[in-house]
């Protein structure tokens, strides 16, 4: 299959937010992310959109390269994106998932069913510009008997 979008499930755009890692402090930092993307999203209907489909994600992080802290724009993309497949998950952390705690936005079961990302780093000029845009799509329906292999 092709890499290609259609209309999106879920969409949101971030910003005056800097993009992070899962370097300090994980768990806060998902549930921050978290909170900006429900301000946004009507989270009972994403969820209904996002039943039994496997998903394609889209991210653009918006970093700030005008400033002398290197932290602000050297990021790892891969960390970054583990952030925000988590939050999108059911479940924030395996302890969470382990008891069976749904911490997440729970728009997919599992960040196993994204089959196909998409991540850009692009620079701006100013902290408030920082952030990030979120995409996720249908990449097919999951079958009934498949579970997550």
């Amino acid at each position: 299959m092709e890499f290609g979008f259609k209309k999106p499930l879920v969409k949101v755009r971030i910003r005056d937010f800097e993009p992070l890692t899962a370097n300090k402090n994980p768990m806060e930092r998902k549930a921050i992310l978290k909170d900006k993307i429900k301000e946004q999203i009507n989270l009972e209907k994403a969820k209904k959109d996002c039943e039994n489909k496997l998903f394609s994600l889209k991210v653009t992080y918006y970093l700030n390269n005008n400033t002398d802290i290197e932290g602000k724009y050297i990021k790892d993309l891969d960390n970054m994106t583990k952030i925000v497949s988590d939050v999108l998950a059911d479940h924030l952390s395996k302890q969470d998932k382990d008891q069976n705690k749904k911490t997440g936005l729970g728009l997919i079961r599992d960040d196993k069913d994204i089959h196909e990302t998409h991540n850009t780093k692009k620079f701006v000029k100013k902290d408030s510009d920082q952030g990030l845009d979120i995409a996720l799509y249908k990449w097919r329906d999951k079958k009934h008997n498949q579970d997550n292999s």
